[in-house]
């Protein structure tokens, strides 16, 4: 096995104070679904959430949001030689005291969070590098996005805080790499 560790991106969305308050206006309006799964797979319980229409880009919210964070998400990438987003799947999920979300991993290329609402005592996410099976506590702010490889197992901990915590998660693939930065390899 050749030992290879891939970044997790952690960066200030610059939009975040423009668009918060309108963002989540909509997403109150939002309908959701709610999410309570415990077994001996899952532990899972998320009061609100449209995960069953991550792929629907019609949606109020998703249209108001979607262009700016692509924006983000292909400054964030360009760094690891990337380049054309193609966003997949988004959708909110929003927590109360009691509320976490097991370990768990998505699919496509990249995934993430955008956190819209966190107050200071709200947990991150919390990662696990598969190869070191290091536990790594994301350090993270409202208004930060967190992009990762899908193939990480994270998490959401369980919510200790009265004060509800609001997330956009995100699953992205890149289309290709940047010509520039594969011209900045040196070949040995």
């Amino acid at each position: 096995m050749i030992d290879f560790n891939l970044p997790i991106l952690v960066n200030n969305f610059k939009q975040h104070k423009k668009l918060k308050n309108k963002l989540l206006n909509i997403i109150n309006k939002q309908k959701a679904d709610t999410l309570e799964q415990k077994d001996s797979y899952y532990t899972d319980s998320i009061s609100r959430l449209d995960w069953n229409n991550k792929s629907n880009s019609d949606r109020e919210w998703v249209q108001f949001l979607a262009p700016h964070l692509v924006k983000h998400f292909e400054k964030e990438v360009k760094q690891l030689g990337l380049k054309e987003i193609q966003l997949l799947d988004i959708w909110f999920q929003q927590y109360f005291k009691g509320d976490t979300h097991g370990w768990h991993v998505h699919g496509h290329n990249f995934t993430g969070v955008y956190y819209l609402e966190l107050n200071d005592n709200s947990p991150r996410t919390q990662i696990i590098e598969p190869l070191s099976l290091r536990l790594i506590n994301i350090d993270a702010e409202e208004g930060d996005v967190i992009i990762f490889p899908s193939i990480y197992i994270h998490r959401a901990p369980i919510i200790k805080s009265d004060e509800r915590k609001t997330i956009i998660s995100f699953n992205f693939n890149c289309a290709f790499v940047d010509d520039k930065f594969l011209q900045k390899i040196k070949r040995s």
